[in-house]
């Protein structure tokens, strides 16, 4: 039994905040591979502890030991504990990435509903704000990873050294399969199902090959059917940047198991996991890939399909807008990435949501800038970009060069000015400037699409390529691109 009252019986009621922050930097060490306490002297910059470099990006925890619930008084303690890491953010000159609330109690309905409102308001100085209550901080407790910090925080009859064992240990069974190269056509068991994989299943290695990260889509033939996708991590050797990997890809689990497959997202099957790999697998939406219905193409679509393009990114925006109030983005789109079912577009994957920022990531046709640069500063300004990216480009019929990006209007004479401005400003290098929320640029393609829908009052001007037909039930062609880069991160294919 994890009781967090134990820090009092231990410490006394002076000394019970220290013990419990103590205990959650051995947390955030065993669950994410690294951590830092901030000692007091004389402040600490609003920072209990701190993973990466005060010279650039950084996450913060801030552990506030109300164990007996959070009142009028204690709200006031967190918004000024963020005010303060904010403040010295600004002073010192670097920036705050993630902040982290931990509290050994639970939030009544009253106060869960004040902290979901105080969190969305301020998710706009601060990229992810989560909260570790008591429920999140027993479910990290309980992982192989944080074992010694569980029997040393709150096992009353810890011992120094382990007794020795006067009875034979009983083993667990081996894995029924170890984990090798995914090739299309081969049969892997994971848990109690078999999967059959498809072609196009991707396997990536880290630089130093401390881990290997894989993605495929498969059929469930055992015990029962459907189609699903699966991703795995295997960490070959235990470096923090290959523990930073098997963390990352639990928080999306566990993201995924929040968010429950709501506005069609992927719901989480199974979670499996052996020694250093875990494997998640997820439902995969029905449908067909956006390169198989709209391309992007060698020539630019006409208009009427230039409507059902909007059309489908307004109602991908819907499922960004969710990771994005959940603290995450998604950071990998491309059309490799999008499913399309009749007028309904749903995210493959959930993405890098989850995954530390780092060089590499997603498709470089459609990378925003921000991801190739230190400190990797990415938030659902993030996905405007690359949303709007895969729009251009599917549209023209060209990929897009940031804010050197030529106007649609450029190609489509008659494609709606007032949204051209808005795709600009969304493909602009400084996310500043760029539409703040998928919900500004999912109201302007919306307006577009009607735009495009209402009848010409014009023919078009001439030397414009537009098609003589409107776009049948049959997808456009999309010739293979060989001179496509592979990403050399995790999730880079897998949008």
């Amino acid at each position: 039994m994890i009781n967090f009252s134990v820090h009092q019986a231990r410490a006394g009621a002076a000394g019970a905040p220290e013990d419990f922050e103590q205990m959650l930097a051995l947390l955030v060490q065993a669950t994410l591979g690294e951590a830092a306490l901030v000692f007091a002297n004389p402040g600490d910059w609003g920072i209990d502890v701190l993973v990466g470099d005060l010279h650039g990006q950084v996450s913060i925890w801030q552990a506030k030991y109300f164990i007996r619930g959070v009142g009028e008084s204690q709200r006031r303690q967190i918004e000024h504990s963020l005010r303060s890491a904010l403040k010295a953010a600004a002073a010192n000159g670097h920036t705050v990435a993630r902040w982290v609330l931990c509290i050994p109690s639970s939030m009544d309905a009253p106060t869960t509903r004040w902290w979901h409102g105080w969190r969305t308001e301020r998710q706009r100085d601060v990229p992810r704000i989560e909260l570790w209550d008591e429920t999140e901080l027993r479910r990290l407790l309980l992982q192989p990873s944080a074992a010694h910090v569980r029997r040393h925080y709150y096992n009353p009859y810890r011992q120094d050294s382990p007794p020795e064992e006067s009875s034979p240990r009983v083993r667990p069974l081996p894995p029924p399969e170890e984990p090798a190269a995914w090739r299309p056509g081969a049969e892997h068991r994971l848990g109690g199902a078999v999967h059959l994989l498809h072609e196009g299943a991707t396997e990536q290695h880290a630089p130093d090959r401390s881990w290997t990260w894989r993605e495929a889509t498969a059929d469930r033939v055992e015990p029962d059917d459907g189609r699903v996708r699966l991703r795995q991590l295997h960490a070959h050797r235990p470096v923090p940047a290959a523990r930073q990997q098997l963390a990352a890809l639990r928080a999306q689990a566990e993201l995924l198991r929040r968010l429950g497959g709501r506005h069609g997202l992927p719901r989480l099957l199974d979670v499996t996991e052996w020694g250093d790999v875990i494997t998640l697998v997820t439902t995969l939406p029905p449908g067909r890939p956006w390169t198989e219905v709209f391309g992007p193409g060698p020539a630019p679509a006409d208009r009427l399909s230039t409507a059902d393009i909007l059309a489908a990114a307004v109602d991908l925006c819907a499922g960004l807008r969710v990771l994005h109030e959940h603290g995450h983005s998604h950071r990998s789109l491309s059309p490799e990435a999008i499913v399309v079912d009749r007028r309904r577009c749903f995210l493959r994957d959930v993405g890098l949501a989850g995954v530390p920022a780092g060089p590499g990531e997603g498709d470089i046709r459609y990378r925003a800038p921000e991801q190739h640069r230190r400190p990797y500063a990415v938030d659902g300004r993030t996905d405007v970009y690359q949303l709007a990216a895969v729009v251009h480009h599917t549209v023209t019929g060209h990929p897009p060069a940031g804010s050197l990006t030529p106007p649609v209007r450029a190609t489509l004479a008659d494609f709606p000015e007032p949204l051209d401005e808005t795709l600009r400003r969304a493909l602009d290098d400084d996310p500043d400037r760029r539409p703040a929320t998928v919900r500004d640029l999912a109201d302007a393609l919306r307006a577009g699409r009607r735009d495009l829908s209402q009848p010409r009052s014009e023919q078009p001007r001439s030397g414009q390529p537009r098609s003589s037909q409107p776009r049948s039930d049959q997808p456009r062609s999309s010739q293979p691109r060989s001179d496509q880069p592979r990403s050399d991160l995790p999730g880079g294919r897998a949008g």
